[in-house]
């Protein structure tokens, strides 16, 4: 099989109703009914789950009843776990399924949705409300982050042409110069500077209903998106010679795709902070798993991605009754995970 930058053309030589397309067809759907099934009695499990431990019949109860017999548990449930719950798995779905579009809008299996600078941006804007005494840096985490997208796309689309790896060096270049501005920012608050180190390693905890109203029709938006873009992107996988032969506009492609992708990560950076790995480890996983096919991979991602960050977030919570930055712990899953995958890789390549 010959790979265009890692990824398989694979997919292109398998006609639609052929027999292997069938079964991973139908591999994908048990493993997604499996993911979805977890997720579910795991959404229940961590809403009572905690320093205070609410049994799971009676969070039940206040789900579908809003009971009010004990107003400290509901208030618990409503207010402090279900937006913090949900969080969680919006931004673990948009981060897992955003890594699969910018690794096929760029061509690169290592991009994430953090190689533009996305993160960058949303970082430093963050950090700056904060410096002025902002309380809720989620607006000037989001408008920076698109002012860092706006500063890439020009950068890397002189004359209507977005080359892939023009991208990723105006990715690198914005989000060098960003880092710095974090940096400096950091010097500048002195003995304060830990107001800030929690919200950029990665933190839900403090995840509102607002936040969610903020997360919610990006979601929508990019999840609907997914069903009407997979075959645009297995095309675009194959290269831009043979894509334009296909009739595929790139351009107007790659345009379209930034745009939506990094509101929706310039969203969830601002409400959850950095949080990494996520857009890296779950396209991977499951294009071992199940295909390079982006009509299987783009769903169970997304639900895979929520699953990864709802863990992630809520089992150092729920087990031992600590705080511990998400994005530690996806770096902590993430850092072996690659470390494996290029061992293996490499005892592919001697073999």
């Amino acid at each position: 099989m010959t790979t265009h930058f890692g990824f398989t053309r694979e997919w292109s030589a398998i006609p639609e109703r052929s027999l292997v397309f069938f079964k991973r067809k139908k591999r994908a759907r048990i493993l997604t009914f499996a993911l979805l099934s977890c997720l579910v009695v795991l959404f229940f499990y961590f809403c009572g789950s905690g320093f205070i431990h609410i049994p799971f019949l009676d969070v039940l109860k206040i789900m579908f009843k809003q009971t009010n017999e004990n107003q400290l548990w509901h208030d618990v449930v409503f207010n402090i776990r279900l937006p913090r719950i949900l969080g969680s798995m919006m931004i673990g779905g948009i981060l897992a399924g955003c890594g699969i579009l910018f690794q096929a809008i760029l061509l690169n299996p290592l991009a994430s949705p953090y190689t533009l600078g996305i993160s960058s941006g949303a970082a430093f804007g963050g950090s700056l409300a904060l410096y002025l005494g902002f309380q809720n840096p989620v607006f000037s985490a989001f408008l920076w982050s698109i002012v860092s997208l706006m500063v890439v796309i020009l950068l890397g689309g002189p004359h209507k042409i977005l080359h892939p790896t023009r991208l990723i060096l105006s990715g690198v270049i914005v989000s060098s110069i960003f880092s710095a501005g974090v940096s400096f920012l950091k010097y500048l608050f002195n003995e304060e500077v830990s107001s800030i180190l929690f919200w950029l390693m990665g933190s839900l905890v403090g995840v509102t209903w607002k936040d969610i109203i903020l997360l919610t029709p990006f979601s929508v938006v990019l999840f609907v998106m997914f069903s009407f873009i997979s075959d645009a992107l297995n095309i675009l996988c194959l290269g831009d010679d043979q894509a334009l032969q296909l009739g595929l506009n790139t351009f107007l492609m790659r345009v379209f795709t930034l745009i939506i992708s990094s509101l929706a990560i310039a969203a969830a950076v601002s409400v959850g902070g950095v949080i990494g790995f996520v857009g890296l480890i779950v396209p991977h996983l499951f294009r071992i798993l199940i295909s390079p096919d982006h009509r299987l991979l783009l769903p169970i991602s997304i639900i895979g991605g929520a699953l990864l960050l709802l863990l992630a977030d809520n089992i150092v919570r729920a087990f031992l009754q600590l705080e511990i930055p998400v994005g530690v712990i996806t770096t902590l899953l993430g850092g072996p995970f690659f470390c494996f995958l290029l061992i293996k890789s490499e005892g592919k390549k001697h073999q």
